[in-house]
C-alpha cells in the first residue's frame, strides 16, 4: 500500500499588530531572531474564527484537501499523487473556489485593531474579483511579500456581502460573521494564482497574508482622588507585549509639575471612546 502524502495548496499568514509587536516597535521592524520569538507565542485563532463553508467543506472531501493551520497561518493542504509529485491526487479545476467565513473570537478585537467599528459593513479577501462585485472597487488579498496592511479597501457594504453569499450558496453566515475570505486556484493575475497554469501544483505554494495594524489612541488619565486629568498630545500604540514610556515633559501638554505626582499605565483594550474623529482610552489611575 503506498503512503498518503499531502503538501501545501496555499496558506494565509495571519498577523495582527497588537500580538506581535513589542511596545512601540512594529513586528516588521524587529530582527528576524525576535520575529520568531514573537511568533512562538502568537496564535490568531486566540481572536479570529476562519472556518470553511458547508460547501467548501464538500470540496474538501471531494479533491481530498485538508486544514492544517499553525500559529501564523491558516494552511490548506492537498493530497499529492506522489511524493514530490507536482500533481494532485485528484485534478483541481482551476475555477474551483473555497470560501471561509470568519467571526471573532475575541470580542474587543475591533477595539485594539486599527479599522472602523463595523456596521453592517464586512470584511472581504479575495485573490479574485468575484462576478457578483463587477463595478465595484477590488483590492486582492495580500502576499507575503508585501508589507500592506489591512485598510479600508478590505471592507465591503452589507448589500455586496450578501450578493456574495447568495452567488456562493453560503446559507450558515450567522449575526457573527465578520467577513469572507474567497480562494480561487487561477487568481485575478499570475502572482495570486494557486496553480500553475497547467493545472499543476506550485514548487513553491502561494502565500497570502491579511496583517492587521494595532489600533493607536489618545490616552486619558483621571485620579479621582486628587480629582486631576491628563491626555496625550499623540495618539499612542495599543500592544499586548511590550510598554510604551510616557514623558511627563513631551506627551503631555500643559505644565509637567500639574501631573508630576500621576503614574501613567499602558492602557487595556476594553474601553474605547471615540468623538467621531479621534479614538480615546480612558485610565483611571
Amino acid at each position: 500500500m503506498s503512503n498518503i502524502h499531502y503538501t501545501t495548496l496555499f496558506s494565509i499568514d495571519i498577523l495582527h499588530g497588537y500580538h506581535l509587536n513589542n511596545g512601540e516597535e512594529p513586528y516588521l521592524d524587529m530582527s528576524l531572531d525576535n520575529q520568531e520569538k514573537m511568533l512562538d507565542r502568537y496564535d490568531w485563532q486566540q481572536f479570529l474564527n476562519v472556518r470553511p463553508t458547508v460547501e467548501t467543506r464538500k470540496h474538501f472531501r471531494r479533491f481530498q484537501l485538508l486544514s492544517k493551520n499553525t500559529g501564523k497561518s491558516l494552511r490548506v493542504m492537498v493530497r499529492g499523487l506522489e511524493v514530490n509529485s507536482q500533481d494532485s491526487f485528484i485534478p483541481l479545476e482551476q475555477e474551483l473556489t473555497l470560501a471561509f467565513l470568519m467571526s471573532y473570537r475575541d470580542p474587543y478585537f475591533e477595539n485594539y485593531t486599527d479599522m472602523n467599528f463595523l456596521s453592517g459593513e464586512k470584511m472581504f479577501f479575495s485573490n479574485f474579483q468575484p462576478p457578483a462585485l463587477d463595478g465595484i472597487d477590488f483590492h486582492p488579498i495580500s502576499l507575503e511579500s508585501t508589507e500592506e496592511y489591512f485598510s479600508d479597501s478590505f471592507i465591503i457594504t452589507e448589500e455586496s456581502f450578501d450578493l456574495l453569499l447568495d452567488t456562493y450558496g453560503i446559507k450558515e453566515a450567522g449575526n457573527d460573521t465578520a467577513g469572507l475570505i474567497l480562494i480561487r486556484m487561477q487568481g485575478e493575475s499570475g502572482n495570486l494564482n494557486v496553480l500553475n497554469v497547467n493545472h499543476t501544483l506550485k514548487i513553491n505554494p502561494t502565500v497570502f497574508k491579511i496583517h492587521f495594524s494595532n489600533r493607536s489612541t489618545y490616552w486619558r488619565y483621571y485620579q479621582a482622588s486628587s480629582d486631576t486629568g491628563a491626555e496625550t498630545n499623540q495618539a499612542k500604540p495599543l500592544t499586548k507585549n511590550g510598554f510604551v514610556q510616557l514623558s511627563i515633559d513631551t506627551d503631555f501638554d500643559g505644565d509637567p509639575g500639574t501631573i508630576s505626582h500621576l503614574r501613567f499605565p499602558n492602557p487595556g483594550v476594553k474601553h474605547i471612546q471615540s468623538d467621531g474623529i479621534n479614538y480615546y482610552s480612558e485610565i483611571n489611575i
